[in-house]
């Protein structure tokens, strides 16, 4: 019943044309991964992650990126969370539209994991203003985020083994909800979630907002790739 549940909808993915749906915003997106994807390579496979499937994790936080909305929300997280923390301000930053909390999370469960003493780094998670700050500079790169995300993959791969077994298609289909909807939900949870929609890509959500599942964008990006 569970992997009926994680690929229930799967269909629905080829029935969207999410490429003209999102018309020109989809287009920039791609280009942008086009032009960014070596670089990207790069740190993605310090953590033997495959850098396409990572790609298509966040392409739908590509495809929504906002500069205007990047510069606002990015100074609120260094004058309010560096002071406060979480508590203060949580807003999504950068091109990939991480938090803060997301990245305390992963910090924390990579300083309790294997991989931590494997690749012989940690990150300082004292409950401190240059511990935040650190935390934020890091947030507020492409290479920062790129680790992030790669941390984000490799540790979900541990958490859940089974995820080993699913080939990397599916796996997009997993980690994209994971990433997007909760980053400590169980394996039930998430594959629960994998069907709702609940991403837009309006500045504001009204009742007329068309929403869509994240999954499925990125399931799109990722076959039109292959």
């Amino acid at each position: 019943m569970l992997w009926l549940l994680l690929f229930a909808g799967s269909a629905t993915a080829f029935s969207v044309n999410y490429r003209k749906v999102f018309g020109s915003d989809w287009t920039a997106a791609e280009r942008y991964v086009n032009a960014h994807h070596f670089q990207w390579k790069a740190t993605f496979e310090l953590f033997e992650v495959d850098a396409r499937l990572a790609e298509a994790i966040v392409f739908p936080e590509l495809i929504r990126y906002s500069m205007w909305q990047e510069e606002i929300e990015r100074a609120a997280v260094n004058a309010l969370y560096i002071r406060g923390g979480k508590d203060m301000a949580n807003f999504s930053i950068g091109r990939f539209q991480m938090k803060p909390s997301f990245a305390e999370e992963v910090e924390r469960e990579w300083n309790r994991s294997v991989l931590s003493r494997e690749y012989r780094f940690s990150f300082n998670l004292g409950d401190n203003s240059e511990a935040r700050r650190s935390r934020v500079r890091r947030l507020s790169t492409e290479e920062g985020q790129c680790r992030y995300l790669a941390i984000f993959i490799r540790l979900q791969l541990l958490r859940h083994p089974r995820l080993q077994q699913l080939s990397l298609q599916d796996q997009v289909g997993y980690l994209a909800t994971a990433y997007n909807r909760s980053y400590n939900a169980s394996w039930e949870a998430v594959c629960k979630m994998r069907r709702e929609r609940h991403f837009h890509t309006d500045v504001i959500k009204t009742n007329k907002t068309r929403l869509y599942s994240y999954a499925e964008i990125a399931l799109a990006y990722w076959r039109s790739k292959r």
